[in-house]
């Protein structure tokens, strides 16, 4: 099954209101705060830079499954390319996160509005998962920003309808 456009714009809106209403009334103190465990866990602002940072990444989900064979490039490591991005945003506020946040959100659903129906059915191959275009932008562009706001509420005791 493929997502449809609506489905993917639908679920990058969604995400992007989310992520948008969690970290903007986070403290400084709760942007500091440890959310995943273990020696390169990350703290909810990098958790921030991590989806604000996210434009290389959906640059090459689209161009694996519209100009290449589907797959990543040999030797590729998504751990060590999230944290390369995260540690080029080190030094960014949150009001500069939030921003570059929204734009690249606002540019992924230009770039979904722009691809052929086609195009989304096309494969991406994962080395977690076979899948397709559309369920990789519906996943990877609105989904997994949720999922980390959810994270970060979960983690600080946050209710996200306050």
């Amino acid at each position: 099954m493929v997502a449809t456009r609506a489905e993917i714009i639908d679920a990058i809106q969604a995400g992007r209101n989310r992520v948008t209403a969690t970290f903007s009334k986070l403290s400084e103190d709760q942007l500091q705060s440890k959310i995943h465990e273990g020696s390169d866990g990350w703290n909810a602002r990098q958790i921030l830079a991590h989806l604000a940072n996210r434009q290389p990444t959906y640059d090459m989900l689209v161009s694996i499954a519209v100009d290449g064979n589907g797959t990543p490039p040999g030797g590729f490591s998504i751990d060590d390319w999230n944290q390369k991005l995260v540690e080029e945003r080190a030094g960014r506020t949150r009001e500069e996160l939030l921003e570059e946040f929204q734009q690249v959100h606002d540019h992924l659903i230009e770039r979904a509005r722009k691809l052929r129906d086609d195009q989304l059915s096309f494969p991406v191959i994962l080395p977690n998962r076979e899948t397709n275009l559309g369920n990789v932008l519906l996943g990877s562009g609105g989904m997994h920003s949720i999922q980390h706001a959810s994270e970060v509420e979960e983690a600080l005791g946050i209710d996200p309808d306050e």
